[in-house]
């Protein structure tokens, strides 16, 4: 797997055993940007994930989807670990140049998804 045993991870750091969500990004997405958002929809849906749920179609369209917000426009930014950081700055310069006034950025990752355990 990862080069070391079983025995050696839990060892070094108490770590048992890898538990997998059975929710995937898109379904715990949807529910954190549902409550953010009081049921306003945003005019922008930008997802911010080191690990998409596909590649194409991205994970902005199932964000879509799973809130009931077809037709808002949304697109990715993927940035490994600096995924948030980016799309806040992108959101940022879109709300100052007055493109969009609600942007929802969601960032749910499955690391599980990117590694083959």
């Amino acid at each position: 797997m990862i080069g070391r045993s079983a025995k050696r991870i839990h060892e070094k750091s108490g770590v048992k055993e890898r538990r997998i969500s059975e929710l995937d990004v898109d379904i715990m997405g949807a529910i954190a940007g549902k409550d953010a958002l009081n049921n306003k929809p945003p005019d922008l849906i930008i997802n911010a994930s080191g690990v998409p749920k596909q590649t194409i179609p991205d994970t902005s369209i199932f964000y879509q989807k799973e809130m009931g917000y077809e037709g808002i426009p949304s697109f990715s930014v993927h940035s490994t670990c600096l995924s948030f950081i980016t799309a806040l700055h992108t959101a940022s310069s879109l709300i100052h140049s007055k493109t969009y006034k609600r942007i929802l950025i969601i960032s749910a990752d499955r690391g599980t998804r990117g590694k083959n355990f």
